[in-house]
């Protein structure tokens, strides 16, 4: 209590709020930013809590630099966490983050891209971390999470720098190793595919895609920087169909 107590204190400094005010500004509110994040995670796990994932997405937001592509054909992966072929993730939709090599003003990225697409029965995401970043990270977990009409989310955990396990979560259920519902590999890159019927679609025109990286319980990185990525629904957008 006390630990959450302090942590608390910290964050409610005065000096965080104005920071973020849009009048103040600096080549460091990145930084500040995820220093304030911290305070507030520390607080849940202080109290031997799970931090909520909105405290991996940035307060204060400045558009990143992005090659971003829509897919361009439907995809036929084999999910085992390597790039197995050239072909397999060719048009696939791609969100790339212009990050200069992993570091910018002198805070570390390790997420590079990610790649998503469909084909009748999955949904595929595809996350290439920096490796000379992650080679950082020995134990942390990616949360791939899709927003439709619930909210779903894919934990996949690693120790020592291997897969050691990956649950789906959604509104009402947990399923730990579902491999029919949802498949996780991880070696060079990390893949999931995402079975169609754990979606609810119906009256949407669009989904939304967010990948953060927690290490120690506290949010480290995420893609895209600003929050979500649109996911347009439809055959003309090689997806499934939504409204």
């Amino acid at each position: 209590m006390a630990a959450a107590y302090e942590s608390v204190l910290a964050a409610e400094g005065s000096d965080w709020c104005w920071w973020y005010g849009p009048e103040h500004s600096s080549a460091n509110d990145a930084e500040f930013d995820a220093l304030y994040r911290k305070h507030l995670t520390e607080i849940y796990l202080a109290l031997g809590a799970d931090a909520p994932d909105a405290l991996a997405e940035p307060i204060k937001r400045k558009p990143e630099r992005a090659v971003v592509a829509v897919p361009a054909a439907y995809l036929r992966v084999q999910v085992d966490g390597r790039e197995t072929s050239y072909f397999e993730w060719l048009g696939a939709g791609l969100y790339s983050a212009d990050r200069r090599s992993g570091t910018m003003h002198g805070r570390s990225y390790f997420l590079h891209e990610l790649r998503y697409g469909f084909n009748d029965r999955y949904f595929y995401v595809r996350v290439d971390p920096f490796a000379e970043a992650l080679a950082e990270l020995r134990d942390c977990e990616f949360r791939v999470t899709l927003r439709a009409g619930e909210e779903l989310r894919v934990v996949a955990r690693l120790e020592e720098g291997r897969l050691a396990g990956y649950l789906m979560e959604s509104k009402d259920l947990c399923l730990l190793g579902p491999d029919e519902m949802v498949v996780v590999a991880f070696d060079k890159i990390l893949e999931v595919a995402i079975a169609k019927e754990m979606v609810v679609l119906e009256g949407r025109s669009s989904v939304a895609l967010s990948v953060a990286l927690w290490e120690g319980g506290l949010p480290v990185d995420v893609l895209p920087a600003e929050g979500w990525l649109e996911i347009k629904l439809g055959e003309d957008n090689f997806a499934w169909p939504g409204e």
